[in-house]
């Protein structure tokens, strides 16, 4: 978004996270909680029932009754407690309102594939040393046998390392190329999505901008949130508040006429960044943040790592084939008192028929 920001450095060295072994072997009457802010490692729990339920789930990206549709869920009590050691009993999955058989169930024992992505754009420019502070806050909150792909954007995609172990990542150091102008957010949105499609097991996206795109050139704001829906990947969005910069920013514009319109074009970014990336949590089970004071940001990102830690994973094929077009979901538990979230709907592509 600007030309201002010198080349600098992402230092991701820290100390590796101890993590807690909370595992019963007996059955509770009520559910295990795990407090808020802290990590959970359970016992892994895909009891075999069919061929199926043992197997690494797969994309849904398929309008046909054949394939899997995998669900990311998190369950918390009222207080806001993550709940674990749930059976796959406990849960029941709807589409459009008719119950489904899980076929798949993973609880939150296997690591997770992390992209974490940051932008240093010029709007950025008077935050970074917080960003960067931030960003080591996640990296350091992360298992060490959890992946991480980082991927910064300004106007264009830097790809700083492919999907590596984080006990890796943190004896490196991840060099930020040097800032072009210009917010191809939703590209890199776009290319991140695309990257994670290939990636097997649990994954997520943590994506920390201020929402504002300027100059993407292949995806748009809908065409991404489309996109996401198609995929079974949660995506955490964490807004930090940049509109207070922006008359230091536009003062160095001289012309006025070119000041003005360039106003206006920003203000509308910033009108449909909340709304946007709150889809794109919405959409995919993730949850969305917003910091409008950097300081507020490490809080977020600790409770994402946390909540990583606790998630499980159900598949089902779908009873019906009602064509393409978005199918609605619901996941509920048993137990009375607990909220779930999870995706809440998904896209199916149209089937072309085979000619005679």
């Amino acid at each position: 978004m600007s030309r201002f920001i010198a080349p600098f450095l992402l230092v991701l060295f820290l100390s590796a996270f101890s993590q807690t072994l909370a595992q019963s072997t007996d059955r509770p009457a009520r559910p295990p909680v795990l407090r808020s802010g802290g990590t959970y490692r359970g016992e892994e729990n895909s009891p075999p029932t069919s061929g199926s339920e043992s197997a690494t789930p797969r994309a849904n990206r398929n309008s046909n009754s054949a394939s899997l549709v995998t669900v990311p869920a998190v369950v918390m009590d009222r207080n806001g407690r993550y709940v674990a050691n749930l059976k796959r009993d406990d849960f029941r999955v709807y589409e459009d309102g008719v119950e489904q058989q899980l076929t798949y169930f993973n609880s939150i024992e296997k690591p997770f594939t992390v992209t974490l992505m940051l932008d240093v754009s010029g709007s950025t420019q008077y935050q970074l040393a917080q960003i960067r502070e931030a960003a080591n806050t996640f990296v350091g909150r992360l298992r060490s046998n959890d992946r991480l792909m980082v991927i910064t954007f300004d106007g264009q995609i830097h790809l700083l390392t492919e999907p590596t172990s984080v006990a890796s990542i943190r004896q490196t150091k991840l060099r930020i190329p040097a800032v072009t102008d210009g917010t191809v957010l939703y590209d890199a949105v776009d290319f991140a999505t695309k990257k994670m499609t290939a990636i097997p097991g649990r994954k997520a996206i943590v994506l920390m901008t201020d929402g504002v795109d300027q100059s993407s050139k292949s995806a748009t704001l809908q065409s991404t949130i489309d996109a996401m829906t198609e995929q079974d990947v949660l995506v955490y969005t964490v807004q930090y508040n940049t509109l207070p910069q922006l008359p230091q920013r536009l003062s160095a514009i001289k012309n006025e006429k070119a000041r003005r319109k360039i106003q206006e074009r920003l203000l509308r970014g910033y009108a449909a960044s909340e709304p946007y990336l709150r889809a794109l949590a919405d959409k995919t089970g993730g949850r969305f943040y917003k910091a409008d004071d950097l300081r507020d940001v490490a809080p977020a990102f600790e409770a994402i790592t946390a909540e990583l830690g606790v998630q499980y994973t159900l598949g089902y094929y779908p009873k019906e084939n009602s064509g393409s077009g978005e199918r609605a979901i619901k996941v509920r538990v048993r137990y009375p008192n607990l909220v779930v979230r999870a995706r809440d709907s998904y896209v199916t592509s149209p089937t072309i028929a085979a000619k005679d």
